[in-house]
């Protein structure tokens, strides 16, 4: 083994990351560090992306330290998924995918197409990780928590 992946055991997995704020974006970017090549997916329509990267901006118009931390080594793309346009880019990037990861909102992933069952019919071989605050059953399993 080379230098320069003796401490990358993850080199050569795709992750698809459809994570915002903490929770999601905390295990991608250990995922990222372990040598996985990320792709985090931001939303468009907003002008933000992911809510924090206007977050603890501690130095005027300048990268928010918050995101910066939690999102280092990932690529980022901002897609709308609510287009055509954006789910073909979705469902292409999954295909290639050997890990999918979203902390949306409870339901939002398969109201846009983004279910485990749509999902895996296209990269059976693929794993789906959804991080939500409350299990299936919960009365809070509706609740939004990051």
């Amino acid at each position: 083994m080379t230098e320069e992946n003796k401490y990358t055991p993850l080199k050569g997995i795709k992750v698809i990351d459809w994570t915002q704020v903490q929770s999601g974006p905390s295990c991608t970017q250990l995922l990222a560090w372990l040598g996985a090549d990320v792709i985090k997916i931001e939303r468009t329509g907003t002008g933000t992306g992911d809510p924090t990267r206007n977050e603890l901006l501690d130095i005027k118009d300048s990268w928010s330290l918050y995101y910066l931390q939690l999102n280092a080594n990932k690529k980022s793309l901002t897609v709308n998924i609510k287009t055509d346009e954006g789910k073909k880019i979705m469902y292409d990037l999954i295909k290639k995918a050997d890990v999918f990861v979203e902390n949306i909102a409870p339901g939002s992933a398969e109201r846009n197409g983004l279910g485990w069952e749509k999902l895996h019919e296209m990269n059976p071989k693929f794993i789906y990780a959804s991080l939500k605050g409350f299990n299936e059953g919960s009365r809070f399993e509706n609740v939004k928590a990051f």
